[in-house]
């Protein structure tokens, strides 16, 4: 229901509306339009653009396309369906994200200090990314701890990896504008680039894979693209260094 071209071109207040009709389904199943757009504090207008550039109508087939793929997604096990997976790295062969990773991996070698930030599971990846760059020579540390002190100047030559899968989680903002102030250089991991954490990076990678959110707000949206970014990454490091220094 949610291809990779379509995540794509969402805008920024789109990409805020299909989150929360990922994570709210059960509520916007039973919501008109105006009830939608009162929730979002956007017109119905936006919705409906929003709808067309999905390929509905509007809203009301929509709502019921919507809830077919939710009750599909209920039944099926998330393991079992390759085909987000292979669509992601069919877009990898065609589009620009290794050089974009490239990219990334300079800004690392820049730097002095590799931090990876992120919460629930993305904390998880982001203990996984520090540990595997770490593998490769250039040490990096992870916190996962959304409250953890970041409010002083000691980050000038810092790289911060922040990794969110909706890039809109208040308490990691707030982190990341801590971490921006003391001087340190954002780099984001997110599952769009139209969505806070992103825009307040000074680069970001983007994988824009279909959200699961199971009964009970549990996200289950597969992390296999943003191992790919994260071993990509340190392999890319690595690359930079040895042709700086052959003896590495």
């Amino acid at each position: 229901m949610f291809s990779y071209e379509q995540m794509e071109n969402l805008n920024e207040l789109e990409m805020k509306i299909y989150n929360y009709i990922i994570t709210h389904a059960p509520q916007v199943s039973k919501m008109t339009i105006r009830q939608l757009a009162e929730v979002l504090h956007v017109s119905s207008t936006t919705i409906l653009r929003f709808c067309s550039k999905l390929g509905y109508e509007g809203y009301s087939e929509f709502k019921y396309r919507f809830k077919e793929y939710m009750e599909g997604a209920a039944q099926q096990n998330p393991a079992e369906d390759f085909s987000v997976i292979e669509d992601f790295f069919a877009k990898v062969k065609k589009g620009d994200l290794d050089k974009e990773i490239w990219q990334a991996a300079e800004i690392i070698c820049r730097k002095d200090r590799v931090f990876y930030i992120g919460m629930g599971t993305s904390g998880t990846m982001g203990k996984y990314g520090a540990r595997y760059l770490s593998n490769y020579g250039k040490y990096a540390m992870y916190v996962d701890d959304p409250f953890y002190p970041t409010d002083d100047n000691f980050y000038e030559n810092t790289v911060v990896v922040v990794m969110s899968v909706s890039g809109e989680q208040r308490f990691l903002f707030k982190q990341v504008q801590g971490l921006k102030k003391g001087g340190a250089t954002i780099i984001s991991i997110t599952n769009s680039k139209k969505c806070r954490l992103a825009e307040a990076a000074d680069y970001s990678l983007a994988y824009y894979i279909p959200m699961i959110v199971l009964p009970g707000l549990y996200n289950v949206t597969s992390s296999i693209p943003v191992v790919y970014i994260l071993e990509k990454l340190a392999h890319d490091v690595n690359e930079i260094l040895k042709n700086k220094d052959p003896d590495r």
